[in-house]
Formats: structure tokens, sequence, C-alpha cells
């Protein structure tokens, strides 16, 4: 997994106020769903990346959560999705081995 290429995604969500699941951005960075987070501190900027059935962030306190992630209905749930929101913004993000 590229952890650039998931600062890069996680800083785009975040100035956008935008959500996209796990799934979705696990398989552009090729890593697994489970483990895409671990080792990153909670907090707003991460709290973007959510669960697809609750729309929110796994196992975050209130206070951790960004103020404004439920503003939008929308969240981003698919790898292609995500690439082409990301494209659309001007970012090209190089998927990992696990996303081909």
């Amino acid at each position: 997994m590229s952890s650039a290429a998931l600062d890069q995604i996680l800083d785009e969500l975040d100035v956008a106020r935008q959500r996209a699941t796990y799934g979705a951005v696990a398989a552009v960075v090729g890593a697994s769903p489970r483990t895409l987070m671990s080792g990153r501190e909670r907090g707003p900027r991460h709290s973007w990346v959510v669960n697809l059935r609750s729309g929110l962030p796994t196992d975050y306190a209130d206070e951790l959560i960004h103020p404004q992630l439920t503003t939008s209905d929308t969240i981003i749930k698919t790898k292609d999705d995500l690439i082409a929101w990301l494209a659309a913004r001007g970012v090209h993000v190089l998927a990992g081995p696990a996303a081909a």
C-alpha cells in the first residue's frame, strides 16, 4: 500500500468534505479495507473514510468525527467512482496492486 497515495486521498476528501468508503479507498491504494487506517490516529481528517452501512467511520468517538461529516448524503462507494472523483479534481493517484 502506498502511504503517500492514501495521504493524498485523505487530503482531497478532507478539503472537499467528501465521504468515501473504506472499500473504495482501500481498492485504490491496494490495501485491505480492514487494515486501511491501521497505525493512523483517529481524528477529523481521517473521519471522511467511512463504513458503507453506517456512513460513519468505525470506532470513532463523536469528538473525533469532523463536524461537517454528515452535511452531505453523498458517499463514494466504489474504486471507479473514487478514481473518477479524484480525476475530476485534478488528482491522479496510482492504484495499488490489489486495486488492479
